[in-house]
């Protein structure tokens, strides 16, 4: 993660009843993600709230994108949320209209699949700088079986069952978005 791009959380509560809180720590803005220390991430609820302020008197401000983070945790069996600015992610992501397609790639099974026989689609959201109405539209494209989406021009959110599957799950799509590239330039080269 580059300079103070992205953020990533981890799901500490989830919401089992409507008196439950949905708790996650999510990074706080402006740290750098190459020095991140335990302690830049911060407590927040579903309302983008800074529980820790509450309770005691912290001045960290959580991550401009924590609403869309609450929104994968509401609509996902995520327990872990990676949001990253890659080149490649963000490349594809402008020159393609509203989706990626892979298809019998042996990396699929990275993702989940038990075959690499398979269809996955990667939507690709028009990005918006309204966070409230990107959480409110992003429902509509998670898929379950596919654990990530894109937003055009801005990156890849990726979530697993644990951040160690979260990571994984970046570093698959990482490959399929470097192999589609290298794919488009070979096929203009030949």
């Amino acid at each position: 993660m580059l300079g103070t791009s992205g953020n990533l959380s981890v799901l500490i509560s989830e919401r089992r009843a409507t008196s439950d809180e949905l708790l996650f720590l999510i990074t706080a803005s402006g740290k750098d993600k190459g020095e991140l220390t335990e302690d830049d991430f911060i407590l927040v609820n579903e309302n983008e709230e800074n529980v820790e302020c509450r309770m005691q008197n912290v001045e960290l401000k959580p991550s401009a994108e924590t609403l869309l983070h609450s929104t994968i945790y509401k609509h996902t069996n995520a327990k872990s949320v990676f949001h990253v600015h890659t080149t490649n992610s963000t490349l594809l992501s402008i020159k393609l209209q509203d989706k990626i397609i892979f298809s019998d790639l042996e990396m699929l099974k990275g993702l989940g699949f038990k075959t690499h026989d398979v269809k996955v689609i990667i939507p690709i959201i028009k990005n918006s700088q309204d966070i409230k109405y990107l959480a409110e539209i992003v429902p509509g494209y998670i898929n379950e079986e596919v654990p990530g989406l894109l937003l055009k021009g801005h990156g890849i959110y990726a979530w697993g069952t644990s951040p160690k599957e979260a990571k994984r799950h970046l570093e698959i799509f990482e490959f399929l978005f470097e192999y589609r590239i290298k794919e488009l330039s070979l096929t203009k080269s030949l």
